[in-house]
């Protein structure tokens, strides 16, 4: 069954609440205080019985100015609108604000319906009739159907609903994938026997009964308990649908209006928002840099101030890009309308879109900032991908499609093209970075190698943990895991080499004086004529006066393969060592020391410094009187 909804605007007291009741059956008006004044306070909602088969649901918003939050708080979600005027006032101050509210939320559709039709003359009705179509002209609203309608006498209401039902004939924008579920809270209560229960339009994706889900912006966990969808139980509510959710775990106080109930990682919680933003041609305020505004997105509201990007300030029928530094932090999705309004006096002045949700923070003036904005406002989504791989911070290709509302498979196809074409990188951590980056972060890298060979020109290498550690200060990060995937990748590349414990630039050897290179052969040939006689380090570091060449000149036979490290008192010719290992391979059972001894024909000194380094490496196994041999390949 498809699921639409419906939003009313227009100004107060112009018939919007008693047009939902003639339609629905619903009054709309709930509280006692809407009922005594006789307008509306709060959101209202009810559904159009219909024989077509769809759900139609509606959201009543208040028409009074001091309202308007209200009415943001529930018209964002919308699919058409019911443009109310009524033919004894028409076009008055909140006709005027709800239309430009609309049009900057992105509403795209709708049915003006003229109410009071029984309270004025026909000749009357005609001239307001050619005021609204002059009104609404090259809108989303011109030549959209204009249904003159009496609550009062049912006049002209089958028409109405006759064209409502003809507008629930549209494309289904909304996406109903699970992964995207997100419902932004409009109403929270309790109902005795069951608990905390919250009401939403679900925009994006689908929940049931028994899932897990996440109240943002807090990050409070609660299970779903119950669903309704227009007044009647159900275990699954879909995109398009008024909804209500009966929570367990969480307590009324510990959710609010303007929070949004969603699946782990299905919003981007923010503190500062990338937009596009437009000024009301209507407005006669401007809106300055740094000036501080109320946002409304989705069902919240939240004081943030604006960052003008190049320029000083922004006036009525203008547009520009601007960075939102919010003063609380918000859960919401890449491409979402938004509305901001002064701070005071609180009056509306326009709205925008948001186009990151996770940006870093911005200079001024900045012709980089701006061409980056361009992509975000205007490039296809491979194009933002790039972009997003670029910037200072690093992003994960999963949480990269959770921030731009793609799923893993979207993303993925997204991203495989720029990989295929060489400019976008997928680090072995899932890191996505593009080929500008990533030349960057290997000049890093290959410097941070370089200087290191030059400071330590006998050295095989930077020790791996060095460059790591160097690695995560120059990027400014704590992710180890980020630093290791692209050392693992530059190592696949052949930009490095792995020496084991150190890294160096591939290609790298170490080049010796005449001097050192005799002494290079001297130690080495000492190792090989001891054979199995292990030569203490003090005796080799006495050969010459500079104890960091020799170190170098060992670490350097090691890593040829032509001496073993046996542990940090004694190196051995690579030859000797393995027959020692030989030697206890040779015993089927357990073997003693002594056993061990006579097998290899040493002395009881080498046989003991021998056989807990074969422990240490994993080829014998000592219970603390007998040893075994556990690796023999």
């Amino acid at each position: 069954m498809k699921n639409i909804i419906i939003g009313t605007a227009g100004h107060v007291d112009h018939g919007k609440t008693t047009l939902i009741k003639a339609l629905s059956g619903i009054d709309t008006d709930r509280l006692e205080e809407e009922k005594k004044r006789g307008i509306t306070i709060e959101l209202g909602f009810a559904h159009i019985p219909n024989d077509a088969g769809y759900n139609i649901g509606v959201i009543d918003v208040p028409g009074h100015e001091k309202f308007i939050k209200h009415m943001l708080a529930g018209i964002g979600g919308i699919d058409f609108v019911l443009f109310v005027v009524a033919a004894d006032e028409g076009i008055m101050p909140q006709t005027r604000e709800h239309f430009e509210i609309l049009q900057s939320l992105g509403i795209d559709d709708g049915i003006i319906a003229v109410t009071k039709k029984d309270m004025v003359e026909e000749d009357w009705l005609e001239m307001l009739l050619e005021e609204v179509d002059d009104y609404f002209k090259g809108s989303f609203l011109e030549g959209k159907p204009v249904i003159p309608v009496s609550a009062v006498t049912g006049e002209g209401l089958e028409e109405l609903k006759a064209g409502i039902i003809a507008k629930c004939d549209r494309e289904n924008k909304r996406r109903e994938e699970k992964e995207l579920f997100r419902l932004p809270v409009d109403r929270v209560f309790t109902m005795q026997g069951f608990g905390t229960v919250v009401t939403g339009t679900l925009m994006d994706g689908n929940v049931k009964v028994g899932n897990d889900v996440i109240i943002y912006p807090r990050g409070t966990k609660a299970k779903v308990r119950g669903i309704q969808t227009y007044g009647k139980d159900t275990d699954t509510a879909v995109a398009g649908q008024r909804t209500a959710i009966n929570l367990s775990g969480i307590a009324k106080e510990d959710i609010d209006r303007g929070d949004v109930i969603a699946y782990p990682d299905a919003v981007t919680v923010t503190s500062m928002i990338d937009a596009e933003i437009s000024i009301f041609s209507s407005t006669d305020r401007v809106v300055l840099n740094n000036s501080r505004v109320h946002l409304y997105c989705g069902s919240d509201e939240v004081l943030c101030k604006v960052i003008l990007l190049d320029r000083d300030a922004v006036s009525a029928g203008e547009t520009c890009y601007a960075q939102l530094r919010l003063e609380e932090p918000a859960a919401v999705r890449r491409g979402d309308r938004f509305i901001i309004r002064f701070y005071s006096p609180i009056i509306t002045v326009g709205g925008g879109r948001i186009l990151d949700a996770q940006p870093v923070k911005h200079k001024r003036n900045k012709s980089e900032v701006f061409a980056g904005m361009e992509v975000l406002s205007k490039g296809a989504i491979d194009e933002i991908i790039y972009a997003k791989a670029g910037e200072r911070r690093f992003v994960r290709q999963r949480e990269l499609a959770r921030e731009l509302g793609l799923l893993d498979g979207e993303m993925k196809t997204a991203s495989e093209k720029g990989i295929g074409a060489g400019i976008l990188t997928l680090l072995p951590d899932d890191t996505l970075v593009n080929d500008v980056k990533m030349a960057r972060l290997k000049d890093d890298m290959i410097r941070m190698a370089e200087d290191y060979h030059a400071d330590n020109p006998l050295a095989d290498g930077i020790p791996r943990q060095e460059l790591l550690s160097r690695l995560r200060e120059r990027w400014f990060t704590e992710d180890d895991k980020l630093v290791q995937a692209f050392v693992k990748h530059m190592l696949a590349q052949g930009v490095i080499e792995d020496k084991g414990k150190s890294i160096a630039i591939s290609g790298f050897s170490i080049e010796y004086t005449e001097e050192q290179k005799a002494l290079k052969d001297k130690i080495a040939g000492m190792y090989e004529d001891a054979g199995i006689e292990m030569i203490k380090n003090e005796e080799v570091f006495a050969l010459y006066k500079d104890g960091r060449i020799v170190r170098a000149i060992l670490e350097d036979l090691e890593g040829e393969g032509k001496i073993y490290k046996v542990n940090p008192s004694y190196y051995i010719a690579k030859e000797a060592w393995d027959r020692a290992v030989e030697a206890a391979k040779s015993f089927e059972g357990g073997f003693t020391l002594a056993e061990y001894r006579d097998r290899l024909g040493t002395s009881r000194k080498y046989a003991a410094e021998f056989l807990p380094a074969m422990d240490k490496a994993g080829i014998t196994l000592f219970d603390g009187e007998t040893r075994k041999v556990v690796k023999r390949q």
